[in-house]
């Protein structure tokens, strides 16, 4: 009879345990389901894992240009002759019939604001192709009775042999007329059709730095990628800083929309367009054809254009 009842006892003393266990658990529960959220929604989880990318990218890229083309010597050869064409036409008839009726009264009035000026010669600056066309910049340079020579410029698109749009650029002046095409130079290897392989290394080194969703960052940040990519950091990081604090999620709303080549210097300038939300940016990847490597990444257009 009192093994039976220590028997009982022990078996009274489990179920005791067993059910103060359970009322512990059903009256704590709340606390650790809360807990548990708390603990999951406490984790970083990277922007692009959970937002949709097609949704994030749709319609932020812009419209590239094809990077198609072959023989730009051939380019090179007909914005010379073009120019050599322009000039024979000009001492013939004192006219450029390539501006239209408002651009030919523009220049007009410009060189007849002081006396003893004139037109002496067309000079090419560079060759390129945009979205609207192949072009060549050209400079009419106008003299005077002093050292100065003032440079107007203009960029005239044209299929092979015939210019169809003229868009007056700006107007400079130096002591020397502006000339960046060399005739005798050849072109080489522009290093153009490269570009788009170029920038997807540029696009992965970028994501690939955490770099991009860092606020924190700064352009010096980016020296070493720059490095990497074999591209003068000084240059380069504030270009990379700016891409990259302004990419979608893949870095993917950007778009090469031009090129130029010139021979001073010897180089190849690709542009590069890239959308945001609220606003828009251009970059010039630049390419030295005598190193026959990319050189430089960097903020806004970058062209001999804009050089005295």
């Amino acid at each position: 009879m009192k093994k039976l009842f220590k028997k009982h006892l022990k078996l009274l003393i489990t179920l005791l345990i067993l059910i103060l266990i359970i009322l512990t658990y059903v009256f704590n529960w709340g606390n650790v389901k809360t807990k548990t959220i708390n603990k999951i929604s406490s984790l970083t989880i990277p922007f692009s894992l959970i937002v949709n990318p097609k949704n994030i990218d749709q319609g932020v890229t812009p419209k590239s240009i094809k990077l198609n083309d072959k023989n730009f010597e051939n380019d090179k050869t007909q914005a010379i002759d073009l120019v050599n064409t322009i000039n024979s036409n000009y001492k013939a008839t004192k006219s450029f019939n390539f501006l239209n009726e408002k651009q030919d009264k523009s220049l007009t009035d410009k060189i007849k604001k002081q006396s003893h000026q004139y037109i002496h010669d067309v000079t090419l600056l560079n060759f390129g192709k945009d979205r609207k066309g192949k072009y060549l910049t050209i400079s009419l340079n106008q003299y005077n009775d002093t050292k100065q020579i003032v440079s107007y410029r203009y960029r005239l698109y044209h299929k092979k042999n015939e210019i169809f749009s003229v868009k007056y650029l700006k107007k400079t002046s130096n002591t020397y007329p502006p000339r960046f095409i060399i005739p005798d130079v050849q072109v080489g290897e522009t290093g153009i059709n490269n570009s788009k392989n170029f920038m997807q290394r540029l696009k992965t080194a970028v994501i690939n730095s955490n770099l991009v969703m860092n606020n924190s960052s700064e352009p010096g940040s980016f020296n070493q990628i720059a490095i990497n990519l074999g591209l003068d950091p000084d240059k380069s990081n504030t270009g990379l800083y700016t891409l990259a604090k302004n990419s979608n999620s893949r870095v993917t709303n950007y778009g090469i929309i031009g090129y130029e080549v010139s021979d001073v210097p010897r180089y190849s300038r690709i542009y590069i367009k890239q959308l945001s939300k609220d606003d828009h940016f251009y970059y010039t990847l630049t390419y030295n054809r005598n190193s026959k490597k990319f050189v430089s990444f960097q903020k806004g257009i970058i062209s001999t254009t804009n050089r005295n």
